[in-house]
């Protein structure tokens, strides 16, 4: 081996370790995914409240937003952002879509039906499929950062 081959080998492998790191790092509690869902889930459950309650609602948990963000900096000294390219894009596109239509459906119950109950339930129902996308973004993630030479 030459001195160049060598040193490019030394480098790929500090590259792989640092992220093998990174992985381990970002590899998130189950209570942070389950935080994600609370917050998706909230949003779309707060239709149900009348419009005052529901912007306070909305407050308290775009303030958890802020939270969890500041959770992840503490636990990883970083945060990654769900819109990051790859094919976590696609996950987060696909949750927030499903969330955008329950919430508008939740929504329309409510109004036009008087289905208070609606929201509530839709909201449980993305609270549910939130968590296990978290879940899902997250090992998708972790296999993209350990693909990567």
């Amino acid at each position: 081996m030459t001195v160049e081959s060598t040193e490019a080998a030394a480098a790929l492998a500090a590259m792989r370790e640092s992220r093998e790191r990174l992985a381990a790092a970002a590899n998130c509690p189950p209570e942070r995914h389950l935080a994600f869902a609370a917050i998706l889930g909230g949003y779309v459950a707060s239709s149900a409240a009348p419009p005052i309650p529901q912007m306070v609602i909305e407050g308290l948990l775009l303030a958890g937003v802020g939270l969890v963000i500041l959770w992840d900096r503490r636990r990883t000294g970083m945060f990654i952002n769900g819109y990051r390219a790859g094919r976590t894009r696609m996950i987060t596109v696909g949750l927030l879509a499903f969330a955008i239509v329950a919430w508008l459906v939740g929504y329309w119950m409510r109004n036009e039906h008087g289905l208070v109950w609606a929201p509530i339930v839709l909201g449980l129902v993305i609270a549910a499929v939130a968590y296990i996308g978290s879940v899902a973004w997250q090992r998708v993630y972790l296999r993209e950062l350990r693909e990567t030479p």
